[in-house]
C-alpha cells in the first residue's frame, strides 16, 4: 500500500458484527475489523466460513443480527444499515458468478451499468466508460460484441462495470477465476493500480494464495464465522512459525500444526524454568 498524508484513514470499521440464520446457524460471530483507505485486504477462508455473508452485509444485501459496520466518506461515517443508499453510491461489488451481456458490446456493457447506478450524468458516464476501456486494455475491441470475447476479456469488462461509478470501496470475489494467465495478470495489474494510484480500497476474496501474496497488504482468515487471524502475509507466517501463507491457512482452517510464536516463547520459558528447578 502506498498511501500518504490524508489518504491514511479508516475506510471501513466493523464492530462486533454477528449474523445468524435461524437460532443455531451463526454465519458471522462477533467480528471486528478495521480496513484502511487504499488497502488491498484479502479475505480468506474455506467454503462456509462466512466470507460471502460478510460481503453481503457490507454491501447492504442483508442485515446483521447485531453489531455495526461503517464506511467513511468525506470525513463522515455511514452505517451499513441506516445509510445503505449512501453506501451503495460509494461501494461496488463484482460477484464471482457475474456475467456480461453477450449481445452488447464492451462499451455498451459498461455504459448500461453506469446508467443503472444513476449517480452520474450521461456525459460523466460516457467519459468514465472511455477511461475504463483504456484502463482494462480493450481499446480497439470496445465496439465488438462480448459474445466473441475470451473468458479473460469478459472478466475485464466485468471489472470495468464494477468500477463505472468510481467507487471508493470495491469488493472483488474471485476476480481471476476461470481466466487464462495473461487475463489474470491484467486483472491483478488493474487491482494494483486501483489501490496504489487511485487510492481505492479493495476487499478481495480468492483461493489463489500466490495472488494474495502479490496483491494484499493484509489478510484476514475466517474460520466458522470467526476472524481467526489478521495481519500482513509476513506477519502471519512469523506469528504462526510457518514457511508460507499456505501453511498458515491450512493450519488455521484444519487445526493442524498451528503454533503461535508467543506460545512457543512461553513454552521455552517454562522449559527453562523447569531446568533451573531441577538443578536446585
Amino acid at each position: 500500500m502506498d498511501c500518504k498524508g490524508d489518504y491514511i484513514l479508516e475506510m471501513l470499521q466493523i464492530n462486533n458484527l454477528t449474523k445468524k440464520f435461524g437460532r443455531k446457524n451463526i454465519a458471522l460471530d462477533n467480528l471486528s475489523l478495521t480496513i484502511q483507505k487504499g488497502e488491498v485486504f484479502g479475505l480468506l477462508g474455506p467454503n462456509g466460513a462466512g466470507k460471502t455473508t460478510l460481503i453481503r452485509l457490507l454491501i447492504g444485501l442483508i442485515k446483521p443480527t447485531s453489531g455495526t459496520a461503517q464506511i467513511r466518506y468525506n470525513g463522515e461515517y455511514y452505517d451499513i444499515h441506516e445509510d445503505i443508499m449512501k453506501i451503495r453510491e460509494r461501494a461496488s461489488m463484482l460477484p464471482q458468478e457475474a456475467q456480461v451481456y453477450e449481445q452488447l458490446t464492451a462499451r455498451e456493457n459498461i455504459l448500461y451499468y453506469g446508467q443503472i447506478y444513476g449517480n452520474m450524468t450521461d456525459e460523466e458516464v460516457r467519459n468514465r466508460t472511455e477511461e475504463l476501456i483504456d484502463l482494462i486494455g480493450l481499446r480497439g475491441r470496445e465496439n465488438d460484441l462480448t459474445k466473441e470475447f475470451s473468458g479473460g476479456m469478459k472478466r475485464k469488462v466485468l471489472v470495468a462495470r464494477a468500477l463505472v461509478m468510481d467507487p471508493d470501496l470495491v469488493f472483488l470475489d474471485e476476480p481471476t477465476t476461470g481466466i487464462d494467465i495473461l487475463g489474470a495478470r491484467t486483472v491483478r495489474n488493474i487491482i494494483k493500480k486501483l489501490a496504489k494510484d487511485m487510492h481505492k480500497t479493495i476487499i478481495l476474496t480468492t483461493h489463489d494464495l500466490s495472488e494474495v501474496g502479490e496483491l494484499c497488504d493484509r489478510v484476514g482468515i475466517l474460520v466458522k464465522g470467526k476472524l481467526a487471524a489478521v495481519g500482513t502475509p509476513a506477519e502471519l507466517e512469523e506469528k504462526f512459525q510457518k514457511a508460507g501463507l499456505e501453511d498458515v491457512f491450512i493450519g488455521l482452517t484444519t487445526g493442524e500444526g498451528v503454533i503461535e510464536e508467543d506460545f512457543l516463547k512461553q513454552k521455552k520459558k517454562r522449559s527453562l524454568f523447569s531446568r533451573i528447578l531441577k538443578r536446585r
